[in-house]
């Protein structure tokens, strides 16, 4: 088996020697510098009409929005800070295609409390991958920022939750309208639906319960129940945040759900049970989960230069994991989602504390 990955870098900085003043090669680093070139990549969507991915990043200037396109290996800025404010300083897991061909978004902070209350709140947004245009819908729970946003594109419903504090909110995209269903004490990294458009998420501060919302009848089931080694998988992502790195519908009337803590479980929605299918590497997270061409479940996870790619085979219960994610000279820190365009894997990096985040292309061949 061959399994090789090469960085595509968009900006880059070198921090280990950030308190002397100096970059890796002894060269002044300006704040500036640090401001602009200190970036993360954070959420993936590859768009087959064009051919591009769309890349969510942190960047301090507020430009989070780009394309990469596999075929050049370029990056073009989508210019969302001509649209934003300061505050904006990321796309975290909120990137949702629609049919009609928009893509909806949210943008997340990372402002110091202390300017909680000069900040305006995240924005829902559309992009017009076709006409470059962006339409702002609105800001639904201000002051709080976004972290991760879920399209129900048959009932033009977004769903979100919200950071600082942990709110659930739902917005109606016709009416322009939100339902505020305010503080439920946990967040997932991502949330889905499954067959029957229902939403699952967590609540609860200390056991990270999971949640299921019907939109038809809007209620709230909430369960006393949660993942497995769900207090021990808390704060590992920021603290207060729940076990639930990734969670998708897997399309055989299951979610799977990938923890902090590396493990893959499978959630029945008929019945709320929850069962736990293993864990393919030593380390910690799994932020993304994708199925591929192949029915495989494709996964990514590993902390701390560690950063790893697996597979899960649903029929054989059996994972393949392929190793660190790296070029022989640099590894990948932190995996944060996962796109899969043709035989190529794209792996999102963040939370570098000695560069930026790179995107890693990766290939798996027998």
């Amino acid at each position: 088996m061959s399994f090789d990955c090469k960085a595509h870098i968009l900006r880059d900085i070198a921090t280990r020697q950030r308190k002397l003043g100096t970059d890796e090669y002894g060269d002044t680093v300006s704040d500036e510098d640090l401001h602009r070139n200190r970036v993360a990549f954070t959420c993936l969507y590859y768009q087959p009409v064009d051919g591009l991915l769309y890349c969510g990043i942190t960047a301090y200037d507020a430009d989070i929005f780009y394309t990469f396109d596999p075929a050049t290996a370029e990056f073009v800025s989508l210019g969302w800070q001509e649209v934003g404010e300061q505050f904006d300083v990321k796309i975290h897991r909120s990137l949702c295609p629609s049919p009609d061909g928009l893509i909806y978004g949210a943008t997340a902070g990372l402002h110091d409390l202390t300017r909680r209350r000069e900040a305006p709140g995240g924005k829902l947004f559309t992009f017009d991958p076709a006409t470059g245009e962006y339409q702002v819908l609105g800001i639904p729970s201000p002051p709080d920022y976004i972290q991760t946003i879920t399209l129900d594109p048959g009932r033009r419903i977004i769903y979100g939750f919200t950071y600082p504090v942990f709110k659930f909110f739902r917005y109606d995209i016709d009416a322009d309208k939100v339902t505020d269903f305010d503080y439920v004490g946990s967040i997932t990294h991502l949330s889905a639906l499954d067959d029957d458009g229902k939403l699952w998420g967590t609540w609860h501060p200390r056991n990270h319960f999971l949640f299921c919302y019907d939109p038809d009848a809007d209620e709230i089931t909430w369960f006393r129940h949660s993942v497995p080694n769900a207090q021990a998988a808390a704060d590992i992502m920021y603290p207060g945040a729940g076990p639930v790195d990734c969670m998708i519908n897997g399309g055989d009337g299951y979610l799977y759900i990938g923890t902090t803590l590396g493990e893959l479980v499978r959630l029945d929605p008929r019945s709320a049970q929850v069962d736990y299918l293993g864990k393919p590497y030593s380390e910690q997270r799994m932020p993304g989960l994708a199925i591929g061409p192949d029915g495989l479940i494709y996964g990514c996870g590993g902390d701390k230069g560690a950063g790893q790619l697996f597979t899960y085979d649903r029929e054989a219960n059996a994972f393949r994991c392929f190793g660190t994610i790296g070029d022989g000279e640099r590894t990948c820190y932190r995996t944060h989602d996962l796109a899969i365009v043709g035989d190529r894997l794209y792996v999102a990096e963040t939370d570098n504390p000695y560069r930026s985040g790179y995107l890693w292309e990766c290939r798996v061949t027998d």
